[in-house]
C-alpha cells in the first residue's frame, strides 16, 4: 500500500482507505464518515458561497436566516420555525454527486435523528424535524445559545471547576444514550455546546450506532482520529469504553489547553498509532489547581485496553462526582474552636482511664522502678490521639465536627487524603501529646526538661490558635501546613446534576 503524507494523500496502511492530502491536512481534527474500506472520503466543502446562498430560503417550514457553522458533512444554520415561531439550528447535509451517495446521506441523517431524539436527556441538544429541500436532506434541532467547548479551548484551558462539571453532564448524557442502545462514536470538544448556566450538551449524533449491532455494522472507520480510541480501527470490538476514550482525550485537552499526546504532522495512520503504543504526556509538575486525584481518573480513561478503563458510566460518575470542587462557606471561629475543645475532651477522658492506672502508688512499686513506667506511660498515652487522628482519617469527620456541623477539605473543597486527615489531627491533638509526654517526664524526674517542653507545646498551641482569629479566612497553622480550611457541613448540590 502507498504510505499517506500531506503533500500526495495516499492509502492509509492500517485501513485501506483512500485520503487527498486536502483532507489529510485537516484530518486530525475532522470527522470522518463511516465508509467502505478504500472508499474515496468527501473533500473539502464548497465553502461560504454555498452558505450564503441558502441565506434567506425556506426548507419546508423553516426560514433560513444566518450561517453558524460547517462541519465534515454539511453546514448548519440559524432557522425560524414558522409554525411554531421560534429559532432552531437546521443542518443541512452536504448534497451529493450520485445517488447512491444521496441514499448514503439520507440513511446517516435519519440515524443521526433517531438515534439523539432517543436519547431524551437535559444534556443532549434535541431533535425537532427532519425533512428534505429538493436535494438536501436537513433536521432541525435545538438551538443552543453559547459556543462550543472547541471555541472556548481557543482561549487556553478551562478552570477545573468548569471541566468536572462538563465532565459530568456529558458522562451522564453517555449513560442515558447507553440505556437506549446507542454509542456516540465522536466525541470531541466541537461536539459539545456550553449553554448558559454552565450547562453542557451533547450534539451531532451522525456517527451513533447501536452497540448490540456492533459486529453487524459498516465495514470502516469513523470518527475524528486524535479523539478516537486504539481499538477504533476494528469497529466490531467498540462499545462504551471507546466512547470512554474519546472522552478522555477531550477532558485532558479540556484541563490542559493541549492534546494527551504529540501527534505532530504525521499521517493518519502515525496519528492511530500514537493512540496505541504513546504514554500519555501529562504535565510536570502538576498543576497546583489540579486535583492530584484527576490524573488517576484520565489516566483510567485513557487506558491502552478497554479493560483497564472505566467498564460503565456509574463507575465513572462516582469519581467525577467525588472530584467536583464544592464552593461552601467557610467555619465560624466559635464553631471550629467548639468542636476542637469536644474533641479534645472526648480524647482526654479515653486518655486518663488509659494511664490513671500507671500513676498510681501500687502498681508504681509493682514495676519496680521508674524506667519501666515511663515508657509504658508514653506509649499508652499516644495510644489516645493516635486513635482520635484514625478516626478522623477512616470517617473523614470527628464527634466535634459531627456535632457543630463543620468538616475538613482542601484547596479545591474535596476531602482531604486520608494521609493528610490523620497528620492534621496529629497537630489539632498537640495538648494531649503534651500531656502525655509531661507524664513521662514527671516519672522520670525531669523536671527541668518538663518545663521546658510545657513552655513550648503551650507556644505551638497558642500561635496555632491565635493565627485562626488573626488572619481573615479564619485558617490556623495547621490548616496552613496541611493546605485545608474548615467549613460548613452542608449538602451541595449542583443545579446541572439530577
Amino acid at each position: 500500500m502507498v504510505p499517506m503524507d500531506d503533500a500526495d494523500g495516499g492509502v492509509c496502511a492500517s485501513c485501506g482507505r483512500h485520503y487527498s492530502s486536502d483532507v489529510l491536512r485537516t484530518a486530525f481534527a475532522e470527522t470522518m464518515p463511516l465508509g467502505e474500506v478504500g472508499a474515496e472520503p468527501r473533500g473539502p466543502s464548497s465553502g461560504g458561497a454555498e452558505q450564503d446562498a441558502r441565506i434567506g430560503k425556506t426548507f419546508d417550514h423553516f426560514e433560513i436566516i444566518a450561517s453558524l457553522g460547517e462541519g465534515g458533512m454539511g453546514s448548519v444554520y440559524r432557522a425560524l420555525d414558522k409554525s411554531l415561531q421560534r429559532y432552531v439550528a437546521l443542518k443541512v447535509i452536504r448534497s451529493g454527486e450520485q445517488s447512491a451517495k444521496d441514499t448514503q446521506q439520507l440513511q446517516r441523517l435519519f440515524q443521526e435523528a433517531i438515534a439523539q431524539a432517543r436519547v431524551n436527556h437535559p444534556n443532549v441538544v434535541h431533535i425537532y424535524y427532519v425533512g428534505r429541500n429538493e436535494d438536501s436532506p436537513f433536521l432541525a434541532m435545538e438551538l443552543v445559545e453559547g459556543e462550543t467547548l472547541s471555541d472556548q479551548l481557543a482561549d487556553g484551558p478551562l478552570p477545573f471547576v468548569e471541566v468536572v462539571n462538563i465532565a459530568i453532564q456529558v458522562a451522564d448524557a453517555l449513560r442515558h444514550s447507553v440505556r437506549y442502545d446507542i454509542l456516540h462514536g465522536d466525541i470531541k470538544p466541537s461536539n459539545i455546546l456550553l449553554a448558559p448556566h454552565g450547562v453542557a450538551k451533547l450534539s451531532d449524533f451522525g456517527l451513533a450506532r447501536r452497540l448490540s449491532q456492533a459486529a453487524d455494522g459498516e465495514v470502516g472507520i469513523a470518527g475524528t482520529p486524535i479523539y478516537m480510541a486504539p481499538e477504533s480501527m476494528h469497529p466490531d470490538v467498540t462499545d462504551v469504553r471507546s466512547d470512554m476514550y474519546s472522552l478522555g482525550v477531550t477532558l485532558f485537552e479540556t484541563t490542559f489547553g493541549r492534546l494527551p499526546y504529540d501527534f505532530g504532522g504525521g499521517t493518519v495512520a502515525d496519528c492511530m498509532e500514537k493512540h496505541k503504543t504513546a504514554a500519555v504526556e501529562f504535565p510536570d509538575p502538576w498543576p497546583i489547581e489540579v486535583p492530584a486525584r484527576w490524573r488517576a481518573v484520565l489516566a483510567r480513561l485513557l487506558a491502552k485496553s478497554p479493560e483497564d478503563r472505566y467498564q460503565n458510566y456509574d463507575a465513572l460518575l462516582l469519581d467525577l462526582r467525588a472530584l467536583r470542587p464544592v464552593d461552601v462557606p467557610k467555619a465560624g471561629r466559635v464553631q471550629r474552636a467548639l468542636a476542637w475543645l469536644v474533641d479534645l475532651a472526648l480524647v482526654n477522658t479515653v486518655l486518663q482511664v488509659l494511664t490513671n492506672p500507671f500513676v498510681g502508688d501500687e502498681l508504681r512499686q509493682m514495676l519496680d522502678g521508674r524506667l519501666l513506667v515511663t515508657p509504658l506511660v508514653l506509649l499508652v498515652g499516644a495510644a489516645a490521639p493516635l486513635l482520635a487522628s484514625a478516626v478522623q482519617a477512616y470517617w473523614g469527620i470527628t464527634p466535634g465536627k459531627k456535632l457543630f456541623q463543620i468538616r475538613v477539605v482542601d484547596r479545591h473543597g474535596l476531602v482531604p487524603s486520608q494521609a493528610t486527615l490523620a497528620a492534621r489531627m496529629v497537630f489539632q491533638m498537640l495538648p494531649l501529646w503534651a500531656g502525655a509526654l509531661g507524664l513521662g517526664l514527671q516519672l522520670l524526674g525531669a523536671d527541668v526538661i518538663l518545663a521546658v517542653a510545657a513552655i513550648g507545646l503551650t507556644l505551638a498551641v497558642i500561635a496555632d490558635s491565635a493565627l485562626a482569629f488573626i488572619r481573615r479566612d479564619g485558617r490556623s497553622l495547621h490548616d496552613i501546613l496541611f493546605d485545608t480550611r474548615v467549613v460548613l457541613d452542608v449538602a451541595v448540590r449542583s443545579p446541572t446534576e439530577e
